[in-house]
């Protein structure tokens, strides 16, 4: 009788692959169904971002040029784009050490925007519903932040409890962040077995957990057929 000799062998592989990874696979379908619940533009933030209209570029007369700028600065320019802070001509450069706002007559460096500067521009593209109640310069912004660079957090209070990350170096709206985005990422990590930067979805880990899973379904597939396959 080799069926039920199969099936007693399979039972018992499909006993131990169960234990093996019943628990990731149920979190895998508890996470996977949370993210697919939300749009990912809600989870982003999209519907908080105040739509802009293009804005003109009242260039002066007087500003320097790009070449002008370049040849000013001496270090290897990468890029250079013309543009308007906060109704101010600047250009944005960038070189191989990052990049910055200069103004756009003198060629004189602006560093980091101003607290002022960060919280107007924070209740511009602000969308939602709440006023601000905090904003703060972080040098090393959170994970969340999505920047390497000094960043302005502009909290809101209110039913979105949103944070707005402005770019302290060119203040350009970098993310908003909600409680329903941090409890999508967390689930994402738990998802994709990366528990820290929740990043690499190429570990070993998933690796070894999906194939013992396929294994798992694989063995449930051939209990099922030796079950109700004709004697």
């Amino acid at each position: 009788m080799i069926a039920p000799k199969l099936f007693r062998a399979l039972g018992r592989v499909h006993l131990w692959m169960g234990v093996a990874v019943g628990f990731q696979v149920v979190i895998w379908f508890v996470s996977g169904l949370f993210m697919v619940w939300f749009p990912i533009d809600e989870v982003r933030g999209s519907h908080l971002r105040a739509n802009q209209p293009p804005a003109s570029l009242n260039w002066p007369a007087d500003a320097l040029s790009a070449a002008t700028l370049a040849e000013q600065l001496g270090d290897p320019v990468m890029s250079l784009e013309a543009r308007m802070l906060l109704n101010e001509p600047v250009w944005l450069v960038r070189t191989h050490t990052g990049r910055g706002l200069y103004d756009a007559r003198t060629g004189e460096a602006l560093g980091l925007i101003d607290q002022d500067q960060a919280s107007e521009i924070a209740r511009t593209r602000y969308a939602g519903r709440g006023e601000m109640s905090d904003i703060r310069l972080l040098a090393s912004p959170p994970r969340e932040a999505g920047l390497s660079t000094p960043a302005w957090a502009a909290v809101f209070s209110g039913p979105d409890r949103a944070t707005l990350y402005v770019n302290a170096q060119t203040g350009d709206l970098r993310a908003v962040r909600t409680p329903l985005w941090r409890t999508f990422d967390w689930f994402w990590g738990l998802h994709i077995m990366d528990w820290s930067t929740r990043e690499n979805f190429n570990s070993w880990w998933v690796k070894m957990t999906t194939l013992l899973a396929v294994l798992f379904a694989l063995t449930g597939v051939g209990l099922t057929v030796i079950r109700l396959w004709p004697r």
